[in-house]
């Protein structure tokens, strides 16, 4: 029983690195295979809740020992894209704990387990287990960027053949 995502090699295969397998390909390949439901939420202070469905094998499924894997680097990808101090592991109890013990002050993650938590939202990071259906529903806050009309600002654009340079004033 592999606790690891099986790495699939991409087509064209890169000349530099011929060992290289994307996390994206292995991710799809995952849940092609699986079927049972996971729900994995994270609560920001401000009552947001962000939540990504997906799915795991099941525990007696012959891959089921890459459950795990598959989990925490998933938490690990959702807290630094979207933050949070509260992960709801929709899912297998054994979901939740092994998150608990990977984010703890001792765990391999004890960083992010204290950036998370104390650090960004100045509370203790926590991990809750639940069924899948009772994990909280998104509830995302927006906040309008820019819109500052009153400001000196230069941009650049150089991703092409040509230079792309824009100087504004108060607009």
């Amino acid at each position: 029983m592999s606790s690891a995502l099986t790495l699939v090699a991409p087509a064209p295969l890169p000349s530099l690195d011929p060992g290289f397998g994307p996390a994206v390909l292995a991710n799809r390949a995952f849940r092609r295979e699986a079927a049972v439901p996971l729900a994995i939420t994270l609560e920001r202070p401000d009552g947001a809740v962000s939540r990504f469905d997906t799915v795991a094998f099941a525990e007696d499924h012959p891959r089921a020992a890459a459950n795990l894997s598959y989990a925490e680097r998933l938490v690990k990808f959702l807290l630094w894209a979207r933050g949070g101090w509260k992960v709801t592991v929709g899912g297998p109890a054994s979901f939740a704990d092994h998150i608990r013990r990977v984010y703890a002050p001792d765990g391999p993650r004890a960083f992010d387990y204290d950036f998370m938590g104390e650090t960004v939202y100045q509370r203790p990071f926590t991990v809750v287990s639940c069924a899948p259906e009772e994990a909280p529903p998104a509830q995302e806050t927006g906040q309008p960027l820019g819109r500052h009309l009153d400001s000196c600002r230069i941009g650049f654009d150089l991703c092409a053949s040509d230079l792309k340079v824009s100087a504004v004033i108060n607009g």
